[in-house]
């Protein structure tokens, strides 16, 4: 019977063998640390990056409270109006800061329409005045008269406790592809004007600006304050008296540190032929809400913040410091443009 002789595999092979399992350690090593360096620079660029957000958002919130700062200061050099002449009404804000920028701005809030103002009920089926104001609003800013009305119907059922006015209601918005129901209390933003029945987006892109929402029930109109590209605001506030193009020439011919008193703005020539009854109670020289609106940057980051402030009791000529007047913050609201 033949034996087979089993043989020694060559040095070459075994060299080979050898040189095959390091180069496949090699690859093994190379790509596991190729793995640890992408994970590590991600997590470097994702910490710097949130660094950066972080530290751009303090900046934010530094250029809020400048902005409370400015206002106590206009407070207290001029606490008896509040007119477009004054420090906070400064546009196009821009401070550089240690790495970044603030850009940003100061509105005052009582130029606009509160459109809380329509939660207020009418006494004994009388009109309330309020809607009449928002409904003359919406025609002199081309939207047709039955669809105004019905607009402000709408947005009373939305922000007041009962339905009592002819306009959309609950059982509306639960018919809707997408229900929902209304909120039966103050708008805390004006965005939320959107989700009211009839308002569309052409509707809200004409309306919007000439709108806010106030922590308040009143319509109180500040004219010193009133941008002279929106003479709809003050010709709506004599309901259907005052023509918008009139009301446009005394927006132009405004002081410029405007009216001093509200009997100055109702006996000035341009309203000689107009009544000033029950307007007086919807128009004032001095303001108690201000929209602060910041943009930070550092690095490559960017934080926008929008928020609405709130000065208490005013001081006046004759005696109160400011620190008996602190400014709140109502809100604030991060994002959006």
């Amino acid at each position: 019977m033949n034996q087979q002789t089993i043989r020694p595999a060559s040095s070459e092979s075994q060299r080979g063998i050898a040189l095959l399992s390091v180069l496949l350690m090699l690859t093994l090593l190379v790509l596991l640390a190729s793995e640890l360096t992408l994970s590590f620079r991600t997590q470097l660029t994702r910490t710097q990056s949130g660094l950066e957000r972080e530290q751009a958002h303090w900046y934010a919130l530094s250029g809020e409270s400048l902005a409370i700062k400015t206002l106590k200061q206009n407070i207290e050099d001029d606490p008896d109006v509040t007119h477009l002449g004054q420090y906070w009404a400064t546009t196009n804000v821009m401070l550089p800061v240690e790495g970044g920028q603030i850009s940003g701005q100061i509105k005052d809030a009582r130029s606009c329409f509160n459109i809380n103002a329509l939660s207020k009920e009418s006494l004994e089926g009388a009109p309330l005045p309020e809607a009449e104001v928002f409904t003359a609003l919406l025609q002199y800013l081309d939207i047709p008269p039955w669809e105004s009305e019905l607009i402000t119907a709408a947005t009373r059922n939305w922000v007041s406790n009962e339905m009592l006015h002819q306009g959309a209601t609950d059982l509306d918005y639960l018919a809707l592809p997408l229900p929902y129901l209304g909120s039966k209390t103050l708008m805390r933003d004006i965005s939320e004007w959107r989700a009211v029945a009839g308002v569309s987006r052409a509707i809200a892109l004409k309306a919007m600006p000439y709108l806010c929402a106030l922590p308040a029930r009143d319509l109180v109109v500040n004219v010193n304050t009133i941008p002279a590209e929106q003479p709809e605001l003050l010709a709506a506030l004599y309901i259907d008296q005052l023509p918008v193009d009139h009301a446009r020439s005394i927006l132009e011919e405004r002081p410029r540190n405007g009216w001093d008193t509200t009997a100055d703005f109702t006996g000035q020539p341009l309203l000689a032929n107009f009544s000033s009854a029950g307007v007086s109670k919807r128009i004032t020289i001095v303001s108690d809400y201000f929209e602060m609106s910041a943009t930070a940057r550092y690095g490559d980051s960017e934080v926008r913040l929008n928020s609405l402030l709130s000065l208490g009791s005013r001081t006046n000529s004759s005696g109160n410091s400011s620190e008996n007047n602190p400014m709140a913050v109502v809100r604030r609201k991060f994002g959006g443009v």
